[in-house]
């Protein structure tokens, strides 16, 4: 697993392998400008023991500041190249991770919440980001600083540089025991921020249902909860660093006090010269900070290595439906008959019963076939399956002859338009919503498929018509509206096949009569696929499908179903006399 993990890290650092040699390349600059100021001041303290002239001495402290000068100058552009770097890879994996996201299909989506999908494309990412940059930067300056320093120290004096580095070994195995359990605990945290975000996002989407219903308390507490939750994993993570970085500022305080007790004494008795003895531990010092930075590198690389592994069951993600290949062109759209070959479909295997069940259907280029059923009957699951939302078994459902799943995504897309019961909209103008599949239409092309959608009169009195912008969802209209909107997207979209899956249940009867009446109107080969539960608005068609527990139970135009006085005409009776009672 660790393989395959520094795989991974590689793979979004490889690009900028250049940008990370210039990087290294300034940081030895760097390390080698700072060697030269202990030795600088070695040189000194010799020639004040010697008394040499006041002017020898001052061109050593002059070397001291110009070595410093050019030191921090070499340091920032050292910084500049590694940070930056770091801030190039986070765009691209941020880039990447959106593009993933816009491949994968529903059935991933049915698992996943958005709130953990919205922690890992930030917060995730974050980490990444500190581990290309901050971590990469100080675990390649550690690793310099100690090459060099050390050599430095062996040539002064081998026996304290042996005495200096004698805490290392069990150091490293503290540190190696401890860095399981920072992973382990950074990962329940990140974790653990993915819940509150999830909560939160579900509260956010859901604030009116939380009022209506006064459970605000109630989300309240339980989001506190999380936070608390939040608190003690955050805490546990803090006392593993903590532990950790303290252990680390033990050992190399011990190493420390070994060396000045071991070298005043060498000192006194003239095993080495002073100046040697305070250039070794300037030298010593300089090891201080990367010795004590080792704690918060392994947090950095850990914190990361949870977040890799989280964005992994993102990019490693294999989508059940093809996605379309960047800068395909539109194909010519598919045109023919819609056939459907003892089409069995289950959404997941450990479900008693599948959502579909042997339906066999052949649906004639431009007509009109409604889906009806009760709910749970199957009509969403197959209107979904012919616009491949979700992934029809081989050998089942054809279009114009040829098998949907041999066909490329973008060619069965651009041939079928769904419109789903559930109305979305974006945070845009109306007229960009609607112009969502089309995004060169002309102003007067999407003036024409809002009349179409009967939304003409809904846009004069909008503030700004076809300019307004709707709000989150399109939180602005009315649900009908909103509906109507999505109608207007598809028709815009001009597909050879329209599919309503229950996609005017939030206008009234008689605006449905109109629509459908317009879009009869407008027939022009168009097939028109409608899932309803509204059976008055079904007497102009040409076919009604009836579908109980995944299985078609009848087939046939409404006046023979009624003849029939099978499950369509219990039906149908049904929601008449529930439209006299309410009426």
């Amino acid at each position: 697993m660790r393989d395959t993990l520094l795989a991974r890290f590689y793979a979004w650092a490889r690009p900028y392998r250049g940008s990370y040699a210039r990087g290294l390349g300034w940081l030895l600059a760097t390390n080698v400008l700072i060697l030269g100021i202990p030795w600088l001041v070695r040189d000194a303290v010799h020639k004040l023991q010697a008394r040499a002239p006041r002017g020898a001495i001052a061109a050593d402290a002059l070397a001291i500041v110009a070595v410093a000068l050019v030191q921090a100058v070499v340091r920032t552009q050292s910084r500049l190249e590694i940070l930056g770097t770091s801030r190039r890879i986070a765009y691209d994996a941020r880039e990447a991770f959106f593009g993933k996201l816009l491949t994968l299909d529903a059935r991933f989506y049915d698992s996943q919440r958005t709130g953990d999908i919205m922690s890992r494309g930030i917060n995730d990412l974050q980490l990444l980001q500190s581990f290309y940059g901050p971590g990469l930067m100080n675990a390649l300056n550690t690793a310099i600083v100690y090459a060099l320093t050390v050599v430095v120290m062996l040539r002064l004096d081998a026996l304290l540089s042996l005495i200096a580095l004698s805490t290392f070994p069990p150091l490293y195995l503290a540190v190696n025991r401890l860095s399981r359990r920072v992973y382990a605990r950074s990962l329940a945290v990140q974790e653990q921020l993915a819940e509150i975000s999830s909560r939160a996002q579900e509260n956010l989407s859901g604030i009116q249902q939380v009022r209506i219903f006064g459970q605000e308390e109630r989300e309240i507490a339980a989001f506190r909860a999380l936070c608390d939750d939040f608190r003690r994993k955050s805490l546990a993570l803090s006392r593993s660093r903590a532990a950790m970085i303290s252990l680390i500022g033990v050992f190399a305080g011990l190493g420390t006090l070994l060396v000045l007790f071991v070298g005043g004494l060498h000192v006194i008795r003239g095993r080495i010269t002073l100046g040697d003895f305070v250039a070794f531990n300037a030298y010593l010092g300089q090891l201080a900070w990367p010795t004590i930075a080792l704690g918060w590198m392994v947090n950095v690389f850990q914190r990361a290595a949870g977040a890799m592994r989280r964005l992994d069951e993102i990019f490693l993600a294999e989508p059940a439906i093809p996605p379309p290949e960047p800068g395909e062109p539109a194909p010519p759209l598919p045109a023919g008959d819609i056939e459907i070959r003892d089409l069995t479909f289950a959404y997941d295997s450990s479900r008693e019963r599948p959502a579909l069940s042997g339906v066999t259907l052949r649906i004639p280029r431009g007509s009109r076939v409604a889906l009806v059923g009760t709910v749970g009957s199957g009509k969403s699951t197959l209107a979904h399956l012919l616009a491949r939302v979700y992934p029809a078994p081989a050998g089942t459902v054809f279009l114009g002859g040829a098998d949907v799943t041999t066909l490329p995504v973008a060619r069965v897309r651009a041939a079928v338009a769904l419109v789903p019961q559930e109305a979305l909209l974006f945070s845009r103008t109306l007229a960009e919503n609607i112009a969502l599949g089309r995004a060169s239409a002309s102003e007067a092309d999407i003036e024409n498929a809002a009349r179409r959608a009967a939304l003409t009169s809904e846009i004069r009195a909008l503030p700004s018509g076809l300019a307004t912008v709707v709000g989150e969802r399109g939180y602005t209209l009315s649900g009908g509206q909103r509906q109507r909107a999505t109608l207007a997207r598809a028709l815009l979209a001009d597909a050879p096949v329209l599919i309503l899956d229950d996609a005017l249940s939030s206008v009234d009867a008689d605006t449905e009569r109109a629509i459908l009446s317009a879009l009869e109107a407008d027939r022009r080969e168009r097939t028109l696929i409608l899932a309803t539960h509204r059976l008055s608005t079904l007497t102009a068609v040409d076919r009604i499908v009836v579908l109980e527990s995944g299985r078609v139970v009848e087939d046939g135009p409404h006046d023979a179903l009624i003849a029939r006085d099978g499950v369509y005409a219990r039906l149908f009776r049904r929601q008449q006399l529930e439209e006299r009672l309410t009426g």
